[in-house]
């Protein structure tokens, strides 16, 4: 049998293996200089103060030290902060850091195993607002349809139906409505009632809370009649009318649970005698002007009431 004469001494792999290593250790033995990203928290913040706009997220620092501790350094997740009390004003809501100037505080941060050449970022600038609070509605982005003869009793109900939200004047005074994220719901037929998330406007605005509960309750629909007097308002003392007719039919759809309740008690129908007059009409307008909110529609069975001024 011969052998095989291509085969590499396992003598020679040990000894390059070693080598290897030597040079690698005598590598990673020297000193090195290199640029590291160390991320940023920015602390003591003033009470009445926050941050209005993204600040730097993180500073760049050269760093010198062997190998082995640069590697090391690779793996941390050490965090530079920075204090707010040494912040330098520029302007009304403008304020920097000298990051030179922070050099010694850095050092102590990161430790004496790492020695800092210098900084590569010479500022920080931050924009700080006078922290303000004020009380914004919440309004709904709804996409609804119903099973066919259901509807729902009421409007859909936010609760809460405010919250009070915090941040810069100038944010919060231009804040007049937060919306809750879009709800799509399709062939309903029964209560609704779930959590919506509300819609970020801002990263620096804070809520109070993140989430409000919309409900409504939902009703099979039947439609319902009633004879109703009306009123005649802005008609002068020295004229009297006559009427033809002297009742309105008001036509409605009501939930059956709330059918039987309705009466006519609950309407309230006008005819304003002076805007029959402007428009030199011979006949009056008759309109509902009060109706119970669990109704969904209404309207009359007749559009004009002929009248006759008595002398």
């Amino acid at each position: 049998m011969r052998k095989n004469k291509n085969k590499i001494p396992k003598a020679f792999l040990v000894a390059l293996l070693f080598a290897m290593l030597f040079w690698l250790l005598t590598k990673l033995s020297k000193e090195y200089s290199t640029a590291i990203s160390f991320p940023v928290e920015y602390v003591y913040i003033p009470q009445d103060k926050l941050i209005q706009k993204e600040p730097l997220k993180q500073v760049d620092i050269q760093i010198k030290a062997s190998g082995f501790r640069l590697i090391g350094l690779g793996f941390s997740t050490k965090i530079i902060k920075l204090d707010a009390k040494k912040l330098l004003r520029k302007s009304a809501s403008e304020y920097y850091f000298l990051l030179q100037n922070q050099k010694i505080d850095f050092q102590h941060q990161i430790t004496k195993t790492y020695a800092i050449d210098h900084i590569l970022q010479d500022t920080l600038y931050l924009s700080l607002g006078t922290l303000t609070s004020k009380k914004i509605p919440l309004v709904g982005d709804f996409e609804l349809s119903y099973k066919l003869g259901y509807h729902l009793t009421k409007p859909i109900k936010i609760t809460p139906d405010s919250i009070l939200v915090s941040g810069s004047k100038q944010q919060v005074d231009a804040l007049h409505k937060i919306e809750l994220q879009r709800f799509v719901k399709k062939n309903i037929s029964e209560k609704i009632k779930t959590t919506l998330r509300l819609k970020e406007v801002s990263n620096t605005i804070k809520f109070t809370v993140k989430e409000a509960v919309i409900s409504g309750e939902v009703d099979r629909f039947t439609e319902g009649s009633l004879e109703i007097p009306f009123e005649i308002i802005n008609l002068p003392d020295s004229i009297s009318v006559n009427t033809f007719p002297t009742t309105v039919k008001v036509i409605f759809q009501v939930g059956l649970t709330n059918f039987n309740s309705v009466n006519s008690s609950f309407f309230k129908v006008v005819c304003d005698y002076q805007q029959s007059l402007a428009n030199n009409l011979n006949y009056l307008i008759p309109k509902v002007t009060i109706k119970p909110s669990f109704i969904t529609s209404v309207r009359l069975n007749s559009e004009k009431i002929e009248f006759l001024i008595q002398k």
